[in-house]
């Protein structure tokens, strides 16, 4: 019987990406960072690590940061760790497992993984690997998973570890419209396999974190680059952004032109070409975009430790299709159609599918993040399994499921709780100054 493509995916031999694709890819590569402006620097020789097991640990602030990030590394012989869910897609399957890629369920353990990555490392090749696992919402790090230093401390490589500054505010979250603005990304040779062995696993996690940070506002601030796309550099913003500052009400805000409005209160604050926000008609507005966001988040903190907490929606659950390979959104499976909810226990899905109860729940422990898509739905892992959920209305704001189930999780995991502190500034209280 015909394996499915998941299968297939998983239980594949990983080889060396294909030398003659690697040579096209990074000739391309080089086209597009000389287009985007990007420079590198390193405090190493790249050449000095060909043919060593190596360890890419590459920040997450732009959906572009595999361009940036493969092309200044300067292996061809790197197997790049991808989403699932990136991976299973007519026109992109077959180019992807050509390049070699290792895929991964993200948040979740995953030993497939972890075997491919370890055999990679033996034959002397190079993994490349984004420790934040999805691309910054607001422009500053993400939470590290503390998995990663045990990982590390394992794998008797070299560990580099690049960090870009400017790549947010060239590619934000919330809008697909790219930037004309510098980018920079630096190269550092954190650990070899000798330093690795005097070293703990916390000594790791620590100094990972503490060289892959970044806050794309906090360094323009100092740098002044002006970022100038199509569209105003506040467009879309309302898709992170969606508690007001001065009255407090959710789901009031819009954009109009260069400005985030309340619909409510009529408070308004521009955000120009340098990402500052400017001329607010309030003092209680934030000084910058992250803080903002991070303001948001430790008010979901404290909202969610209530029992009655709940939020609800009408739409669809779906998952990939393994059958065939289809372009979105002719790759989803649909499982149940009807109301999903989430409280402080888990996510509940009541539903129909062919004229029959649909129900699922996953309980809180299990799912890490639903994750928000400009696109206008939510995904998630649980046990290995992706799944979207897709509102019947699209337009509607979904930050806060996003907050909320992460928050939600980090109530019934410790480790995970304490990566987000190390991140999300929740010594600031509900302030938002």
């Amino acid at each position: 019987m015909k394996k499915d493509f998941k299968t297939r995916l998983i239980n594949r031999k990983i080889k060396k990406p294909n030398p003659f694709l690697m040579t096209l890819v990074s000739w391309a590569l080089g086209l597009l960072n000389k287009k985007y402006k990007v420079k590198f620097d390193y405090d190493y020789n790249p050449k000095s690590l060909k043919g060593k097991p190596t360890i890419l640990l590459a920040s997450h602030s732009s959906r572009l940061e595999f361009i940036y990030m493969m092309r200044g590394f300067k292996r061809k012989d790197i197997n790049m760790v991808v989403g699932y869910q990136n991976i299973l897609q007519k026109g992109l399957y077959g180019f992807l497992l050509s390049l070699g890629i290792i895929s991964k369920y993200l948040y979740q353990p995953d030993i497939a993984c972890l075997r491919h990555m370890f055999r990679v490392l033996k034959r002397n090749g190079a993994i490349g690997l984004f420790p934040e696992g999805i691309q910054s919402t607001s422009g500053s790090t993400h939470p590290i998973n503390p998995a990663t230093a045990q990982f590390i401390k394992r794998s008797n490589a070299n560990v580099v570890v690049a960090t870009s500054k400017g790549a947010y505010l060239a590619t934000n979250r919330y809008s697909s419209d790219r930037k004309k603005g510098p980018i920079n990304i630096s190269y550092s040779l954190l650990f070899t396999p000798e330093k690795l062995e005097t070293l703990t696993e916390k000594e790791i996690y620590d100094l990972i974190l503490e060289k892959i940070s970044y806050n794309d506002f906090a360094f323009n601030k100092v740098a002044r680059h002006k970022y100038i796309g199509k569209k105003p550099n506040a467009y879309g913003i309302e898709k992170i952004l969606y508690v007001c500052p001065d009255c407090k009400k959710e789901n009031t805000l819009y954009v109009d032109n260069d400005a985030v409005v309340c619909k409510n209160c009529g408070f308004r604050v521009r955000v120009n070409e340098y990402y500052d926000l400017v001329d607010a008609t309030s003092n209680s507005c934030p000084t910058d975009i992250d803080k903002w966001y991070k303001w948001q988040r430790r008010l979901v903190a404290k909202e969610i430790q209530n029992d009655g907490f709940e939020m609800s929606l009408s739409g669809t659950l779906c998952t990939l299709r393994t059958d065939k390979l289809k372009k979105p959104p002719k790759d989803r499976k649909i499982l149940s159609v009807g109301q999903v909810k989430l409280t402080n226990k888990g996510l509940y899905f009541k539903g129909f599918l062919d004229g029959k109860d649909a129900d699922y729940e996953f309980d809180a422990k299990g799912v890490y993040s639903l994750t928000f898509s400009t696109k206008g739905f939510l995904e998630f892992y649980y046990n290995n399994e992706y799944f979207k959920l897709i509102p019947d209305d699209l337009s509607q704001c979904l930050i806060k499921w996003t907050l909320a189930s992460e928050e939600i999780h980090n109530l019934y995991n410790e480790k995970w709780r304490l990566a987000c502190a190390d991140v999300y500034d929740y010594n600031e209280g509900e302030n938002h100054e």
